[in-house]
């Protein structure tokens, strides 16, 4: 197995290149109602492999968590506020 050449710590694609790999999307769902409990989803889209998944505000935070671990030199922007239901 080869090694990657330059530095590690700079990103190794133009702009360019990365939208070119694929655009993923992510939009907030209207509120869902179960039957005791309020939820809100989100649609995350992927232009390149034309799918999309749904998730909760807590999948992201478990991926959040995953990534922090997984890359503890990267800067990896925090997540938004969850949304409280009913809050305006």
């Amino acid at each position: 197995m080869q090694m990657p050449q330059g530095n590690p710590l700079l990103l190794s694609y133009t702009l360019q290149e990365l939208l070119a790999k694929d655009t993923v999307q992510v939009e907030l769902i209207p509120e869902k109602k179960g039957l005791f409990l309020k939820h809100v989803e989100y649609e995350v889209s992927s232009q390149r492999f034309k799918s999309s998944v749904y998730r909760r505000y807590n999948d992201f935070v478990v991926f959040h968590e995953v990534l922090l671990h997984k890359f503890p030199y990267r800067m990896v922007p925090a997540l938004p506020p969850k949304r409280v239901l009913g809050a305006s």
